[in-house]
């Protein structure tokens, strides 16, 4: 699949090619509809985040639907639901 990706500590940005992402157990997999730019993907971007390995892929804050999810995921959550995620957690 493509990617947006910062690939170098110079500017720009560039798509690349990266491995079909495949749930493990306690995963789910979800199609981004949207995605969020904060503070610190700008900063990378500028290159004023040195503790940034490349290539760095832009963007934590995102919503999108439910396409598959691991075995290991509770029923509640079905495929077809709209979710969004917390990096965080």
């Amino acid at each position: 699949m493509r990617a947006l990706a910062k690939t170098s500590a110079g500017p720009g940005l560039e798509l690349i090619d990266v491995p079909e992402p495949q749930p493990g157990a306690t995963d789910v997999k979800i199609r981004v509809l949207r995605a969020g730019l904060c503070g610190t993907d700008l900063n990378v971007y500028r290159g004023y985040f040195p503790l940034v390995t490349f290539p760095r892929i832009p963007g934590h804050e995102v919503s999108g639907t439910v396409i598959d999810k691991g075995s290991r995921v509770p029923d509640r959550i079905k495929i077809g639901d709209r979710v969004m995620l917390s990096p965080y957690s």
